[in-house]
């Protein structure tokens, strides 16, 4: 694809593919819950911080603990969604994908909640994938500071890689909520950023 070609793409995708948030915010993203206990550890480390995330979950995960998805709508974080399955692209079928998506929708309205944001699994978008959340009304958020927190090797190290001096202002920054290693540094994270001078907001379409 020529770089023409690349800007004009960019430009059309520009209002459903998001990898950056508004101005005068950063955005803490957590993909991959609800999860049993690491969920409401995360929620509690955000309500003793006064800070607000958006949470991209799995959708046979939500089915699991509906009253997790329910308390972190109640403390008013923003809800977004990370496929049913959380399979590779590779894996599915186009038809497999979009029935993928289909079963996404039906989870969300079960649960109550609108489906307008979506995380692809891994980050891995299709043009078909992007074009049926356009077609319905979802925007495609992606991130722009990854935390590593699935590769990192201890809560210390997660900590540096958050640190003040590594953010910016309108960060999406992505995080797990299934993981230990996330709930342990995550106090010690919000803590400085705060003392940074960083506001916490949540995304919306």
């Amino acid at each position: 694809m020529t770089a023409f070609l690349k800007t004009v793409a960019k430009l059309i995708l520009s209002p459903w593919v998001r990898a950056r948030g508004p101005r005068g915010g950063i955005y803490l993203t957590f993909d991959d819950g609800p999860h049993p206990a690491h969920t409401r550890a995360v929620l509690d480390a955000l309500r003793r911080h006064d800070a607000k995330a958006t949470f991209f979950m799995i959708g046979e995960e939500m089915e699991r603990y509906p009253a997790i998805v329910a308390e972190a709508v109640a403390q008013g974080h923003a809800i977004g969604f990370h496929s049913y399955r959380h399979q590779h692209l590779a894996e599915l079928t186009a038809t497999e994908m979009l029935s993928d998506l289909r079963q996404v929708s039906s989870v969300a309205q079960r649960v109550g909640l609108a489906f307008t944001l979506y995380r692809p699994p891994y980050g891995e978008m299709s043009f078909r994938r992007v074009l049926w959340c356009m077609t319905h009304g979802v925007r495609t958020i992606m991130w722009s500071l990854e935390s590593r927190d699935s590769f990192v090797a201890n809560a210390d190290e997660l900590i540096e890689q958050l640190s003040p001096e590594r953010v910016h202002d309108g960060d999406i920054i992505l995080l797990h909520d299934d993981t230990a290693l996330t709930v342990s540094a995550l106090p010690t994270v919000l803590e400085r950023l705060r003392r940074g001078g960083f506001h916490f907001g949540i995304l919306s379409k």
